[in-house]
């Protein structure tokens, strides 16, 4: 552990906690965020450290309280310090659903965390929230460019724009540009959901949260990035969020494609930022889950005939 940041923890949480304490580290994100566990004579808390200087409280404490009021479980927010960048928060325990799903878990867990989406997405007011647009999607494959392509695999501009790469993103983006919009979450996969005993799950990391693509937290739930189920499971869980939407006009296998292409825009991201993470961050383990993330990206791009410019571009590029 950093003795710097425990040293000023501790000395922030002597002034809030009555008594003796323990800190140990709980988790650490992809972000500059840190996560400790404190242990004192009411039980444990959690404490987030994000550095004032790459990542700020607002966000957090913003959307915390918007999923608060519609009744999804969040940690509760205990004491805040934004310049020092620091928050006490709830502790949900160490139940990650990732180390708790199974064949026999694994539709009663996603059926309550499918439940959470459509809670957010009919019942939080998005009217001061950013939208998921074609620019910010653009910069999230960027990522995967810039990155994975020509950092990691090593391609310079020429080659990549030999290859059209830039255009044959923007085409993409613009479908999925036409999708219905509400809130979302955009980071919600196994690792940011903990199972609970009551108001499963809780929910975390939820600081990113925009307006974009109906389909978006859904893909990144059942094809998440860290464990992948068969195509089987895939399309049930789809239906069950498919047949409670009211207001989208739209027939089943029209659904399933913009739930491919949303999927197929994150996995690209997610890719270049594992790639980042290993070069910029000296994150290296991140990059043990690019075969799984790439596996979704080829099973993509293999169906649809007007993905399949991306499919010559990753047959030509050979990844493995």
């Amino acid at each position: 552990m950093n003795k710097k940041d425990i040293s000023k923890i501790s000395s922030w949480l002597g002034e809030i906690i009555k008594g003796s304490f323990n800190i140990e580290r709980a988790s650490s994100d992809a972000s500059f965020r840190t996560y400790y566990r404190v242990t004192h004579n009411k039980g444990t808390d959690i404490v987030m450290y994000a550095p004032p200087d790459k990542e700020s409280l607002t966000d957090v404490i913003k959307i915390n309280s918007k999923l608060d009021s519609a009744n999804i479980t969040v940690p509760k927010i205990k004491k805040v310090n934004e310049g020092l960048g620091l928050m006490l928060m709830s502790d949900f325990g160490k139940k990650v659903y990732l180390n708790n799903l199974n064949d026999e878990t694994v539709f009663c867990l996603y059926t309550d965390a499918i439940d959470v989406i459509h809670n957010m997405q009919n019942n939080i007011t998005t009217s001061d929230l950013d939208c998921f647009d074609i620019r910010e999607q653009r910069n999230e494959t960027n990522l995967f460019i810039d990155w994975f392509l020509k950092k990691h695999i090593g391609y310079n501009d020429e080659k990549l724009d030999s290859m059209g790469i830039k255009k044959i993103f923007t085409d993409l983006l613009e479908k999925i540009d036409e999708i219905p919009k509400k809130f979302v979450h955009r980071d919600y996969h196994s690792r940011n959901l903990m199972l609970l005993e009551k108001g499963n799950p809780g929910v975390l990391d939820y600081q990113d949260a925009m307006v974009g693509p109906i389909t978006y937290d859904l893909v990144s739930l059942l094809k998440d990035c860290y464990i992948k189920w068969d195509n089987e499971l895939i399309n049930k869980m789809s239906k069950t969020y498919f047949q409670r939407i009211s207001d989208v006009e739209t027939s089943f296998d029209v659904f399933s494609y913009w739930l491919d292409i949303t999927g197929l825009q994150r996995h690209l991201k997610a890719i270049g930022i594992f790639t980042r993470l290993n070069y910029r961050d000296n994150k290296p383990v991140y990059m043990n889950d690019i075969p799984r993330t790439l596996s979704y990206v080829r099973e993509t791009v293999g169906k649809y005939d007007e993905l399949k410019e991306i499919k010559l571009v990753l047959d030509e590029l050979r990844l493995e």
